[in-house]
């Protein structure tokens, strides 16, 4: 029997998306991707790849004096399209705090008040779910704020 994707499933995955973010668990963030998966981040100005994403994510992110913590402030609203193709929607709210800009050589916070997060998921012939897609925008965020 395939697997079907389910609401539980994508709910999950959202949330553990935001948790590999915050607990930096590095080589995790890239393999939540599809090989031509397709990102909008609220602080890059154009898409970039999943990988491409993760990877710069984990370079700001994950550095060693640097923290990220996030919150879901909505239900995550879960759409099935297919037995193997869901969309996940909700707002939230984000906070990086200590990031390096190494050509300044500056440290700096970021915060997204108020946004909305997309995620497409598609779910692999081993039942695995992975981002195909994803959204990140902002309503309100503050303006970087340097640090000390």
């Amino acid at each position: 029997m395939t697997p079907k994707i389910t609401v539980e499933q994508v709910q999950t995955a959202v949330k553990r998306y935001f948790q590999v973010l915050s607990e930096k668990r590095s080589g995790e963030l890239g393999k939540m991707y599809t090989y031509d998966a397709l990102v909008f981040g609220a602080w890059v100005p154009r898409a970039e790849s999943g990988r491409v994403s993760a990877a710069r994510r984990e370079r700001e992110y994950f550095a060693s004096q640097a923290s990220y913590r996030a919150e879901i402030t909505s239900p995550i609203e879960v759409q099935i399209l297919s037995d193997t193709v869901a969309v996940a929607s909700h707002t939230m709210r984000a906070h990086a705090f200590n990031l390096e800009e190494p050509v300044l050589g500056k440290r700096y916070n970021r915060s997204l008040l108020d946004g909305r997060g997309t995620h497409v998921f598609v779910l692999d012939s081993e039942g695995k779910l992975l981002l195909v897609h994803q959204h990140i925008s902002d309503i309100c965020r503050t303006p970087l704020e340097p640090v000390g």
